[in-house]
């Protein structure tokens, strides 16, 4: 499946949902085991070609996700603008750790260093 551009609000909606599974254990087992239904009852739109998996980082395992490669050769110029080019660059790593630095791109919801 080839990732499609995602409007801005997705998100602000991941943020409140990952929010919510922090605090709500039931919630976010939900989530795990059936997260297109989850989101669907959440006002996201999910094809039903598409198979999700949600994955819980864990103070020892942080997990990097690679994204599909775009079907034509891309320019430089072309690849900034491309999902994943900057999609870690609100991680921080440290000691083994994965935090989060609270820039709204890892679902944390605020909005630090957002434009």
């Amino acid at each position: 499946m080839q990732t499609a551009a995602r409007p801005a609000s997705w998100e602000k909606q991941w943020g409140r949902i990952v929010a919510r599974a922090w605090s709500d254990d039931d919630f976010r087992q939900r989530l795990v085991n059936d997260p297109a239904t989850v989101l669907r009852e959440q006002g996201i739109e999910v094809p039903y070609d598409v198979e999700l998996q949600v994955v819980e980082d864990t103070p020892e395992i942080c997990h990097l996700v690679l994204p599909t490669s775009p079907a034509s050769d891309l320019s430089d110029e072309e690849l900034t603008g491309t999902v994943g080019y900057d999609s870690y660059s609100g991680f921080s790593f440290s000691g083994g750790d994965c935090r989060r630095c609270g820039c709204g791109r890892c679902g944390c919801g605020c909005d630090r260093h957002q434009s």
